[in-house]
């Protein structure tokens, strides 16, 4: 054996090893650096790779074999002791060798701790290319940057990573690592956090960051991207000041997918060393949800899916997946759920059942809450279950698990939302604004945040508020219920060209991606211009079963309360839109109807009124037709 080694150290074959894995070494750095640059695809660098790692025997046997000589390579056994010269090729080698490592040290040492810049800016003169939004000019970029100093300088975006890599697959990875960094940042003591779907709004856009920052009221945005290779995953992040556009920080990390969440909270914590002025000391730690990395990316493709409210049935099964891997994953549990009672209560389209999807997400929900108790998803759908049950105490309960929801730190509004919209059909609309602002002042992006807040202000008489911010959320997502609320109050304020006004300016918003949505806002702007349009609605009021809902919400414009009962009576629609338009000004009509009353006993909230007191400036009265509301000092 000792004779085996002299020879292989006399023939230099254990250098020769050396030198290949220290040179194959750089040029995969080299490589893994470069490449990207010019968009080269995956496979390159895996062929790479593979052509080196099939190279190494080879070299082995050839330097065994061979020697270099003054007179070129003789075979080994050729060359007499006189003649070789392996004594001088050893110390080149070594020479070589230590070269070589000096090299990979600085190349480690530059990716992990040298910082970098992204390029200039371009002038400003420099013009954008067709189709994307031309370079802000300096008037504009100053504008954005006194705008920036006007913001709390305490206030982040993160905006979702760019999938470096060429499987489309993997932009679920890219997305699920911006999410997983916009919750750990969330929980930062005194740091603002723009919500998921706002920052997710600029997906795929070339907006600048001082005007992202603007839009999302934030002096501070996150970006990065994702190559995903197999196991291995290339992270870069980058810190930038929006209103200057200067980079506070750069990394780029390059690790096993095992190492996924150390690499979350290294970025995390960089962030907070990099505001430590203004955050102070700040200590951030991730504990991984789950061990099981298939577990893990399946979930961010349920997760994923979920937000973007597609392909659902898909997303149970990735949800399904994951929580079989992983009995004790509690976030995958939780958007199980979460996605579960979406299928089973709401209109998207399905292959499963929609009594078993309710099933599912009740016991999912058990599930999650009895692994993380303050999970907020899962508090808030564990009330949505509970409110749309019939047991005693439900919506006092439900209430109490939305507040707990809403107040644990999370840059998702959602429960926020719920919870408003609680108090809006309770007819407390003190508590529902203050977390409708909070919602939109998170997350003002959101149609939804924007329309339901608008709505709010309608109820307290502020008109002009209320028509711009439900114009709004048409803008943002399409969102008609909300302006046609709006323009019921209008109408029967007497102001129905205010009303027309309204829809007509919401028909640019729907467009063809809506076109269902259009057609019934043209349909009921048609009805009001006809000078007897409210006795034409009457006569030809819609009877087919894909025209109910087109007829509630017109039945409650026109003033046929009658009908509107009846369809809610008979289970061909929700009671919702009559539960949010009486609360409106001008329809205490309806507020005050029997019938109405009656709907909120059904509904659970008179028990709440028994309970914890009506609403301000209303009171139940008994008369001829029932016990109904008196609300004649309501503001």
């Amino acid at each position: 054996m000792g004779s085996l080694f002299a020879e292989l150290k006399r023939r230099n074959v254990i250098r020769m090893a050396g030198l290949y894995l220290v040179g194959a070494w750089l040029l995969v750095q080299i490589g893994e650096t470069l490449l990207p640059i010019f968009h080269t695809p995956e496979w390159v660098l895996q062929t790479l790779v593979v052509l080196l790692a099939m190279g190494f025997i080879p070299a082995l046997v050839f330097s065994w074999a061979f020697e270099l000589t003054p007179d070129g390579l003789k075979r080994d056994g050729e060359v007499t002791p006189e003649q070789s010269i392996a004594p001088r090729t050893a110390q080149r080698m070594d020479r070589l060798i230590f070269g070589g490592l000096l090299v990979l040290i600085a190349l480690v040492a530059a990716d992990r701790f040298w910082p970098r810049q992204s390029p200039p800016p371009a002038p400003a003169a420099q013009q954008a290319p067709s189709g994307e939004p031309p370079t802000p000019t300096p008037a504009e970029t100053a504008a954005a940057t006194a705008t920036a100093t006007q913001v709390d300088r305490r206030s982040i975006a993160v905006l979702p990573f760019v999938n470096m890599s060429s499987d489309p697959e993997n932009e679920f990875f890219a997305d699920g690592m911006s999410e997983e960094l916009l919750n750990i940042l969330a929980g930062i003591e005194g740091l603002k956090v723009a919500s998921r779907t706002s920052a997710f709004s600029f997906k795929g856009k070339d907006t600048p960051i001082p005007e992202i920052a603007r839009q999302l009221d934030v002096h501070h945005v996150l970006e990065g991207s994702v190559r995903k290779q197999g196991n291995r995953v290339r992270i870069t992040a980058q810190l930038i000041e929006a209103g200057s556009d200067a980079h506070l920080w750069t990394q780029t990390y390059q690790r096993d997918l095992d190492d996924i969440f150390k690499v979350q909270e290294e970025i995390a914590g960089a962030i907070t060393a990099a505001l430590k002025d203004i955050l102070g000391a700040q200590q951030v730690k991730v504990d991984a949800p789950t061990r099981d990395m298939a577990a893990y990316q399946r979930y961010l493709h349920g997760r994923s899916r979920f937000y973007q409210r597609s392909e659902l049935d898909a997303a149970v099964e990735d949800l399904r997946f994951a929580v079989e891997r992983d009995p004790q994953f509690a976030d995958a549990w939780a958007f199980l759920a979460a996605t579960s009672s979406v299928l089973a209560t709401s209109g998207y389209q399905t292959s499963n059942n929609r009594d078993e999807m309710a099933q599912l997400a009740g016991q999912a929900v058990e599930q999650a809450i009895a692994l993380k108790p303050d999970l907020p998803i899962a508090l808030a759908v564990k009330g949505q279950i509970i409110e749309k049950s019939n047991a005693a105490g439900r919506i006092a309960e439900s209430i109490g698990l939305f507040e707990r929801a809403a107040a644990i730190p999370s840059p998702d509004t959602t429960p926020k939302l719920w919870l408003a919209l609680n108090w809006i059909q309770l007819g407390d609309m003190d508590r529902a604004l203050r977390l409708l602002e909070s919602a939109h002042q998170a997350d003002p992006m959101v149609g939804i945040n924007n329309g339901y807040l608008g709505v709010v202000h309608a109820i307290e008489g502020r008109d002009e508020q209320a028509r711009a911010l439900v114009a709004q959320s048409a803008k943002l997502s399409g969102l008609v219920f909300c302006v046609e609320l709006v323009a019921i109050d209008r109408l029967h304020a007497g102001d129905p060209q205010a009303a027309i006004d309204l829809l007509t300016a919401t028909l640019p918003s729907l467009g063809d991606r809506l076109d269902y949505e259009h057609k019934r806002t043209s349909r009921v702007i048609e009805l009001l211009e006809m000078t007897s349009g409210r006795q034409a609605f009457v006569d030809a009021l819609p009877r087919s079963e894909k025209d109910f809902e087109f007829a509630m919400r017109a039945s409650l414009m026109f003033g046929n309360a009658d009908f509107a009962f009846e369809l809610v009576e008979r289970g061909k629609s929700t009671p919702w839109i009559i539960v949010m338009s009486a609360w409106l000004p001008a329809m205490q009509w309806l507020l005050e109807d029997p019938r109405f009353f009656r709907l909120m006993q059904e509904e659970g909230r008179v028990e709440y009124w028994d309970s914890h007191g009506y609403p301000r400036g209303c009171r139940p009265v008994d008369g001829p037709a029932g016990r109904h509301l008196s609300c004649p000092e309501r503001p």
